[in-house]
């Protein structure tokens, strides 16, 4: 019997032998652990909005030519730019490159079309041949420059990679990291969809693949925009407080819960939107586990909004003491001047009408500019400089699987409403963390209409809320009764890539013919 089991022993050595050193890469491990069906997705998206950023013409995605000359400077200079300043000064090389692709004559002209010629190419590269001085600039600091500077930084990988190339050969290159961002926010999307329907794993990839082909989150996703990581962190903000809805919240989830609400306040100022809602959450989750309001019920909420906020506060000394930058967001100089007062009322009133529409017998903000084109017109696709569109007939039939998939998804929770109930401090959570951040959007355009008499109404500038846009897709698919789950998810997900592949196809259309 000892020799039989000698060669057992001697053969599983190397085995174990081989198995200690892989086990010490923990991302490894945390990966392999995912389920094989989010790496899909992420996958799909990543590669979908690499495909968007091949598509598009450079500095043709809103504000890239700003969030490029931000990049460049942090690089050149070690800091980010000045916030505040008077102009946007745009370094040589970035303004060479511009004209190179001719951005003004393309920008907000849907009858001009981009390079496609071979002396058009010709005379492109004779401009970029040229170069120029990249520190000249000074980083777009009056459109950009109150952005806190965590995506910039991440994206002076790509640039650094490429600083023996041309502009346009590192804005490829920040594109595509762009693009690996925007699959992190869908994989972050299936497994927040997967904790908070854990009843139907059918439709995870429903709500996942819906978000992957989404053509205004794609487009972003493959330019260079902070966006892209506002919406990867709110993800992973989504996910991590729906486990903690339905697993407990713990030490470890709170300081998970504060990196992820860290790094969307390191990454765009709009991100202070969803601090108070992350703060109801974290107290509706603190009160469920104490059963009881006491001192010790704070604790693991604070723990998680102190370790979101440490950075913050860095970033604020460093604002006021190294980098010469206001301490917080925007100077007071921005406020109320074109002789409107703010207040509260007039917050409110605009606010309905940003999203809803005007009431009788108050003033209209948004004269002109319905509901409907300012958000539906957003959601089915407004491109280039939002001024890329189908035509007006697309925008109308696509108010039916628009209204079909919110019907379903009512219906799912109406038949559902019983178990729902016992989840209704997390519904309420999601409610108020979502209100309290279109309430800070809309309060963003209001302050952009005193100023400057304008608007910012964007699909873009909601998509950190994209994982509920998810676990409605989700929602829908499962409408139909657990028979036809299969059918109606199919037809969602196929949905989505016909409407991804049209808005791409318009865009071929707008800037090469």
């Amino acid at each position: 019997m000892a020799a039989r089991t000698r060669p057992r022993a001697v053969s599983a050595r190397p085995a174990a032998a081989r198995a200690r050193p892989l086990a010490r890469y923990r991302p490894l491990k945390l990966l392999a652990k995912l389920p094989r069906a989010a790496l899909v997705c992420a996958l799909v998206a990543a590669l979908n909005a690499g495909a968007w950023a091949i598509l598009v013409p450079a500095l043709q995605v809103p504000d890239e030519q700003s969030h490029y000359a931000y990049t460049e400077y942090l690089v050149q200079h070690g800091r980010p730019p000045a916030a505040g300043a008077a102009d946007d000064r745009l370094s040589t090389s970035e303004l060479n490159a511009a004209r190179a692709v001719k951005f003004e004559q393309v920008q907000f002209a849907p009858e001009d079309p981009a390079i496609w010629t071979a002396t058009e190419q010709r005379a492109m590269n004779a401009l970029l041949a040229h170069g120029g001085d990249r520190g000249d600039g000074n980083g777009a600091a009056s459109e950009v420059g109150v952005e806190p500077p965590l995506y910039y930084a991440l994206q002076a990988i790509p640039y650094s990679i490429a600083s023996g190339g041309t502009v346009l050969d590192r804005l490829q290159l920040m594109r595509l990291l762009s693009a690996l961002l925007a699959g992190v926010t869908v994989l972050f999307v299936f497994l927040f969809v997967r904790e908070a329907l854990p009843a139907v794993p059918e439709t995870w990839t429903v709500g996942a693949l819906g978000v992957a082909f989404l053509p205004g989150f794609a487009f972003i996703s493959g330019g260079v925009n902070p966006d892209v990581l506002l919406y990867a962190a709110s993800a992973a903000l989504f996910y991590t407080l729906a486990r903690g809805f339905r697993r407990g919240l713990d030490r470890r989830l709170a300081l998970a819960i504060g990196a992820a609400t860290a790094a969307a306040l390191m990454t765009k100022v709009n991100a202070f939107g969803l601090l108070p809602g992350v703060a109801v959450a974290l107290m509706a989750m603190s009160l469920h586990r104490e059963r009881a309001l006491r001192l010790r019920t704070f604790a693991l909420p604070a723990l998680a909004l102190g370790v979101a906020l440490a950075p913050v506060l860095l970033e604020m000394l460093l604002n006021a003491t190294v980098w010469d930058r206001p301490v917080v967001g925007a100077t007071a100089s921005k406020f109320g001047t074109r002789n409107i007062h703010p207040s509260l009322g007039t917050l409110l009133s605009y606010t309905w009408q940003f999203y809803v529409g005007p009431l009788p017998g108050l003033t209209h903000y948004f004269s002109g500019f319905s509901l409907r084109r300012l958000w539906i017109y957003n959601f089915v696709g407004l491109f280039g400089w939002v001024e890329t569109s189908f035509r007006p007939l697309v925008y109308e039939l696509a108010l039916v699987p628009i209204a079909a998939v919110a019907g379903l998804a009512a219906r799912t929770l109406l038949a559902r409403r019983r178990r729902l109930r016992a989840r209704l401090a997390e519904l309420l959570s999601y409610g108020v963390l979502a209100a309290l951040f279109l309430l800070f959007v809309a309060a963003a355009s209001y302050i952009a209409h005193l100023r400057l008499g304008g608007s910012l109404g964007q699909l873009r500038y909601l998509l950190p809320l994209v994982p509920l846009y998810g676990a409605g897709l989700a929602l829908a698919a499962r409408g139909a009764g657990r028979r036809w789950t299969p059918a109606i998810g199919t037809a969602i997900v196929a949905l989505a890539i016909a409407h991804d592949l049209f808005s791409q196809m318009m865009v071929i259309a707008r800037y090469y013919t």
